[in-house]
């Protein structure tokens, strides 16, 4: 199996600042967005492409003999779905000294938790999660991590989110939480507000839309609504 940390995202993206003393927009701030994502190793549980990396670097213009010089600053980020122990993310983050703000989690099924636990130990950051999901991320039969005979995670979520709920991880950088239940029972995909960019978790596969028949969920009341 392929074991790479790939760069499959890179473009600026502008965020029209609001005035603080009234309605008018304020100065436009440009940020470069680079999203990685990681290929487990054979050594790891989990499939490829489940670990994403995504960060920002706020670019400054500055002015120098009439030209424009651009200046970026500190890289800050956050880590979505580590399914995988691999040491090599975090060699990663160090060495691009990348500052993760929050580890993102798009559901609880193995392949995307099982690394939680050393993520959590490592990083010392917030763990968000849908409340769907996070009330049942100890039950290892809802997560199935009895299934593929791993043991129970220690570490407790942070944060468990409504639809629609958002996070900022600067004045900025916003995130936004939507709930679509399918996969798992509490699946989230996660949009960053004013761009293109949507991580969707195991919601959306190459083959189309992926219902998870394995429990049954009751869709009268989560599929309907959301």
């Amino acid at each position: 199996m392929i074991h790479e940390i790939k760069k499959v995202y890179e473009n600026t993206i502008r965020i029209r600042k609001k005035s603080i003393k009234s309605d008018e927009n304020g100065e436009i701030r440009e940020y470069l967005c680079t999203i990685y994502k990681y290929l487990v190793s054979p050594k790891s549980f989990g499939v490829k492409e489940n670990t994403y990396i995504c960060y920002f670097e706020e670019i400054e213009k500055k002015y120098e003999n009439n030209e424009i010089l651009n200046k970026k600053k500190n890289k800050i980020g956050i880590l979505i779905d580590p399914g995988s122990n691999d040491e090599d993310i975090y060699e990663f983050l160090k060495e691009e000294n990348i500052e993760i703000k929050y580890i993102f989690l798009t559901h609880n099924h193995p392949d995307h938790i099982a690394g939680l636990d050393n993520a959590k130990e490592k990083l010392n950051v917030p763990i968000v999660i849908s409340r769907l999901d996070g009330e049942n991320i100890h039950d290892k039969r809802y997560t199935m991590m009895r299934l593929f005979r791993l043991k129970e995670l220690e570490c407790d979520v942070d944060i468990m989110l409504e639809h629609l709920d958002q996070i900022k991880i600067n004045e900025d950088i916003i995130f936004k939480f939507h709930l679509t239940p399918g996969h798992s029972q509490g699946s989230m995909c996660i949009e960053i507000i004013g761009t293109d960019i949507l991580f969707v978790g195991d919601i959306i596969f190459k083959e189309g839309y992926r219902k998870n028949r394995l429990f049954r969920w009751k869709w009268s009341r989560y599929g309907k609504k959301y």
